[in-house]
């Protein structure tokens, strides 16, 4: 992990805090978060969990399926380990802790693992994108919300077509993948190319069952449905939801997921808060009113997440350098995996060689 990551991270948390606390009363900060209601955010406390890990692990248990049987207790300690290192580790090492604490737990190969783990990904930006379509269709929105959900719709759309493409067409996909990766970079990102595509491409089988993809959108849906109702218990605590409501709700939670997307420093902060204060914006909601909201919900569904994980983590008995070095170990398994998918093809290929 290069620490010029780490330090962009700080960088733009650093700005993105800056510009979301810009003109916040701060006298106003402390009451208003002390006025919250206490047992509504008790109940997103509680339940910030079981969305966050529960549901996310048996997403990423259907997404596995057609490669590997994977049980969900080994689904849901790899993924709240994983959100943990992603809220106290940076540059999103979490992603590689998933996929890395899966394959010691269950001995699944991480190529695997994170060929579910980026459906999973190209599935939440579907659901999200999904939802922000459906909401221009009931809020008026400003000209920015609808240009960004055009362009997110298309660039998703792209993606999943070329992933369909992938699994019908694979060697003509991944020619096709290197030769636009070639002229883009002038030739450098060729190889780098299709080594991913190549080694990741059991993870997409998926696709090729129509009812497991219904069930993943499903579900995705759902969890966004259900990440929705904390973030609308987290506005009537605060009392931001006047004004707001359910579109809101769907709104600003669409939004700050997108946000988070953005590097950041560890537990997205900064960049959660921002993407919050500009949601709110949309309904007219007062600055200091918006960032208190920002960071109360913050803190009270990014803890309990990060809280169970840690307590997941010693349980399992990995150790912090484990964790730490696991990006590394993640990268040589692919590596690893990449160079024996390549060393069977040619087997495959060579006279009397076994084509099975």
């Amino acid at each position: 992990m290069g620490k010029w990551k780490t330090w962009l991270g700080v960088a733009i948390s650093a700005a993105a805090i800056a510009w979301a606390a810009r003109g916040v009363e701060w006298s106003e900060v402390i009451p208003a978060l002390a006025d919250a209601d206490p047992w509504l955010l008790v109940l997103v406390f509680v339940t910030s969990p079981f969305v966050n890990i529960l549901v996310r692990a048996l997403r990423w248990k259907v997404f596995l399926r057609p490669v590997a049987r994977v049980s969900f207790a080994g689904a849901t300690s790899a993924t709240a380990i994983g959100l943990m290192a992603n809220n106290v580790l940076p540059a999103r090492v979490g992603e590689f802790v998933r996929a890395w604490a899966l394959g010691r737990k269950e001995r699944v190969p991480v190529a695997t693992s994170f060929g579910g783990l980026f459906l999973e990904r190209l599935f939440d930006g579907f659901a999200v994108v999904g939802l922000l379509y459906a909401l221009t269709w009931v809020h008026e929105f400003p000209d920015w919300v609808s240009t960004t959900v055009q362009v997110a719709f298309f660039i998703f759309l792209g993606a999943l077509a070329f992933l369909v493409g992938l699994i019908i067409h694979p060697e003509m996909s991944v020619r096709f993948a290197r030769a636009v990766a070639g002229r883009l970079s002038g030739g450098r990102l060729e190889e780098p190319v299709e080594r991913i595509l190549a080694t990741l491409l059991d993870g997409f089988r998926l696709l090729r069952n129509p009812v497991l993809v219904l069930v993943s959108v499903i579900l995705a849906l759902s969890q966004w449905v259900l990440l929705t109702g904390l973030y609308w218990l987290g506005l009537i605590a605060f009392g931001v939801i006047d004004g707001v409501g359910w579109v809101g709700a769907f709104f600003v939670n669409c939004v700050a997921t997108l946000g988070v997307a953005v590097p950041s420093s560890p537990g997205f902060v900064g960049t959660f808060e921002a993407f919050i204060v500009k949601a709110l914006e949309v309904f007219e909601v007062d600055r200091t009113r918006a960032f208190t909201y920002a960071i109360g919900f913050h803190a009270v569904s990014f803890i309990p997440t990060t809280l169970v994980g840690f307590a997941v983590f010693l349980r399992e008995g990995f150790s912090w350098g484990e964790l730490e070095r696991s990006e590394e170990e993640v990268e040589e398994e692919l590596e690893e995996e990449f160079e024996e998918e390549i060393a069977r093809d040619v087997s495959q290929d060579r006279p009397g060689g076994d084509s099975r």
